[in-house]
């Protein structure tokens, strides 16, 4: 308790710390257990052929195009601790009949139902959303802090899924995903504070805001989905945001087999992938810090600039393991650096009451080119051998999106 005449502990750093774990159990489960999977399961499916398992990446994706605007649309009707826990049950159920799937395509199924509604209601709108709510001045910050758990779920990820393997199979691997979501759904229910103000807080942790009388402008509300698509500002960021996925997807997604295709041994392949986690998470850190001090419109930019650079690099420093490492934290530390800086201009463009259903909104326009980067990488190194072209491809149009964003105006007039 807090002692007589001080406030009580601001909780906008304990939310932080709850989104920190809802990114850590979405995005390793969702999105950073595949790569360590694809081997495993393309010798299972498809004799060893990777671009019908890839697919698998590409189907997770495909259902973001409706789940995403149902998951903000329902954060206008239901709290998170009801949203985020309901999804986290259906992703441990998805998880349990993957673990008895016997054909590719009733794997399919599943990473086309239960976990792209896990990953998009539990991380990444459920969890930014959260954020948003309790900062405002610092929110890139708190962002970047919170999304600390994308990567650091990265990291982790390869040696757990090699230690399942090594006491199981693929299916093995699977029974443990359902049990950590399931898991996980309790946690969110008990910890999450939907908003400051229901801790008789304000965001930031600072005084209360002036009353409208004083020359404060009223919050805008939250827009309707043809509203938000009728606004360019949201097609100029999701434009940039999907391309610079599709790259980050396509290398992510294919990186462990990339790193053993150049010679590498698997523990090795790990220790790579969790160096690009890393760098990520640094990444997060500082781009999230940089937010703050020159704004979310440049620090994006920025971000897509230096991964552009770091995917160009990335084909000559695969040889050498000790050059192959320091390639990755490089890597990681620009591919970190997009998120927060993404979502941060998104809440600085639609304020607190707008992100969360704009999160979902924009899933439509991300989808595209996130269903192509995975399955588009693994073909090229399936017809010609090397991941090469495909990399070059990814730095290109990362770096001709970030030029995309120079007409934004952050502060323009909303369409209604």
């Amino acid at each position: 308790m807090a002692a007589p005449g001080r406030p009580p502990p601001f909780d906008g750093w304990r939310m932080v710390g709850v989104a920190f774990f809802a990114h850590l159990v979405s995005s390793g489960l969702g999105f950073y257990a595949l790569p360590r999977l694809l081997v495993p399961l393309a010798e299972e499916f498809s004799g060893g052929d990777r671009a019908g398992v890839a697919l698998l990446s590409a189907a997770m994706s495909l259902p973001g195009i409706v789940i995403g605007p149902l998951v903000g649309r329902s954060l206008t009707r239901f709290p998170l601790r009801t949203v985020m826990p309901v999804s986290a049950a259906f992703f441990a159920l998805g998880f349990v009949a993957a673990s008895y799937a016997n054909t590719l395509w009733q794997l399919a199924i599943v990473y086309a139902t239960t976990v792209p509604l896990g990953v998009t209601a539990l991380g990444a709108i459920g969890a930014n959303a959260l954020v948003g709510n309790w900062f405002e001045r610092r929110r890139p910050f708190a962002l970047g802090v919170a999304q600390f758990g994308l990567s650091i779920a990265g990291a982790v990820m390869p040696f757990f899924i090699s230690w399942t393997l090594a006491g199981g199979t693929w299916r093995t691997s699977y029974l443990w995903f359902a049990g950590i979501a399931a898991v996980s759904g309790l946690v969110l229910r008990f910890a999450i504070v939907e908003r400051p103000a229901d801790r008789g807080q304000h965001p930031d942790g600072g005084p209360p805001p002036p009353p409208a009388g004083d020359g404060a402008v009223a919050a805008a509300p939250a827009l309707g989905f043809g509203a938000a698509l009728r606004d360019p500002r949201l097609w100029y960021v999701g434009g940039a945001a999907g391309v610079a996925f599709a790259g980050t997807t396509g290398i992510v997604q294919n990186a462990h087999a990339l790193f053993t295709d150049a010679g590498h041994s698997v523990p090795r392949a790990d220790t790579a992938m969790a160096t690009v986690a890393l760098g990520a998470a640094l990444g997060k850190l500082v781009f999230g810090a940089l937010g703050v001090r020159i704004g979310e419109r440049a620090t994006f930019a920025t971000a897509l600039l230096a991964q552009a650079a770091s995917m160009a690099a990335l084909p000559f420093c695969l040889s050498a393991y000790p050059v192959l490492l320091a390639a990755a934290l490089v890597f990681g530390l620009a591919l970190g650096g997009v998120m927060p800086a993404l979502t941060a201009l998104l809440a600085r463009i639609y304020g607190v009451a707008g992100f969360g259903p704009v999160l979902g909104y924009m899933a439509p326009m991300l989808v595209p080119f996130q269903m192509l980067g995975a399955p588009l990488a693994a073909y090229t190194r399936d017809a010609l051998g090397s991941y090469e072209l495909a990399i070059y491809g990814f730095a290109l149009t990362t770096a001709l999106a970030a030029l995309a964003l120079i007409p934004l105006r952050p502060a323009g007039p909303t369409v209604e």
